[in-house]
């Protein structure tokens, strides 16, 4: 009979314990914060854009981009960077400007790519018909397919090499380039 009054009152014991824990828990969650948090409601502006995976196409972009950064109409800027990966060693950036476009590339010691351009001046050809001022429908035709939006994403699986072309009343206003430098 004492063990189980033993027993009994040790269960009673350890359910007490565990509700008192419980409730301390509760308090705890129900403190509120003593500063308030200012919040500001900012309109949402959804740019709606259509991506194009085409790999045969971007590599005919990029070698028009390649061949239109040794056009001498740009000027060239070179400035120093230090290389990421080794210190000791110094890269350069330069930088083409001509007009309302602009072409970005990094310079290793054994090696050059372009990582970014914008091009707004019609008189850069891409594709042999593709320039700022064009019609939307004159890449449609080229694409054989219906462009849904005015942002219109070329460029391979991963995204790490990207043309985007910016029309505006069906009229290309801009070209860019994005591609992955490491």
């Amino acid at each position: 009979m004492k063990k189980l009054v033993l027993l009994s009152f040790g269960i009673l014991i350890l359910l007490i314990s565990c509700k008192q824990k419980e409730t301390e828990k509760l308090k705890i969650s129900e403190t509120k914060p003593t500063a308030q948090l200012k919040t500001e409601i900012v309109e949402e502006v959804i740019i709606s854009e259509q991506f194009i995976q085409n790999d045969s196409l971007l590599s005919l972009l990029e070698s028009d981009l390649n061949k239109l950064a040794l056009n001498p109409k740009f000027e060239l800027k070179i400035e120093p960077k230090t290389n990421p990966h080794d210190i000791t060693i110094t890269d350069t950036i330069k930088t083409l400007t001509f007009d309302k476009s602009k072409i970005y590339s990094y310079q290793a010691t054994n090696w050059e790519s372009i990582y970014n351009a914008e091009i707004g001046n019609s008189e850069f050809y891409f594709l042999d018909f593709l320039k700022v001022g064009i019609q939307k429908e004159a890449l449609e035709n080229k694409l054989k397919m219906e462009l849904e939006t005015n942002i219109i994403r070329i460029g391979n699986l991963e995204q790490t090499s990207v043309f985007t072309f910016q029309f505006e009343n069906d009229i290309l206003k801009k070209i860019f380039y994005t591609g992955y430098v490491d």
